[in-house]
């Protein structure tokens, strides 16, 4: 009678198997953040459009963009809100920190400012019109590099978020009404 021997795995074969999952770890695990990033990004793209779709039905309305200057920015983005629902509720920017005493900017909503090509909106009087505007993301590194948005578009502080720099690098997500407005911003 024969007797079946029973072979197990040696330990050489165990440990090249580790080696490979461990390699193909190494692999997958950045580029799946970096998928998670690109997601994130996509997401924040999406809502500044629908701001600015906002904006614009906004504008032809009232012949303006909400200001926040005096008003504060909840102010500024109830007026999306109501009494004319240009947006159902204003989006928050997802790079903000979600505890109230981390925020950059002592709110979570995405920043906008305006201008009429070539006065700043701090610096305008009632009456006077917003024809150009941006919106800020705080961006992956979750820092405020549009440190001067007041001055929008002369401010020479805009530092723009690039997918190419890495998965977490310098710089704000910003879209503006019309792209190139600032040419100071390179």
């Amino acid at each position: 009678m024969n007797k079946r021997q029973t072979r197990g795995f040696t330990l050489i074969e165990l440990l090249i198997v580790v080696a490979i999952i461990g390699i193909l770890a190494a692999i997958a695990v950045p580029n799946f953040l970096n998928a998670q990033m690109r997601a994130k990004i996509a997401r924040v793209d999406a809502d500044v459009k629908t701001i600015m779709t906002a904006f614009e039905m906004y504008r032809l309305d009232n012949n303006d963009i909400p200001r926040w200057g005096a008003l504060g920015w909840y102010r500024a983005w109830a007026c999306l809100t109501t009494p004319v629902a240009y947006l159902s509720t204003p989006p928050y920017d997802m790079f903000q920190p979600e505890q109230a005493e981390l925020f950059v900017n002592d709110h979570r909503f995405y920043e906008f400012n305006g201008c009429n090509g070539r006065t700043p909106m701090k610096s305008f009087n009632s009456g006077q019109n917003v024809t150009d505007y941006v919106v800020v993301s705080l961006g992956p590194d979750q820092d405020d590099d549009t440190l001067q948005i007041s001055d929008y578009p002369n401010s020479g502080k805009f530092l723009q978020y690039d997918l190419s720099n890495g998965i977490i690098s310098d710089g704000d997500l910003l879209k503006e009404s019309h792209p190139g407005l600032n040419p100071q911003r390179g």
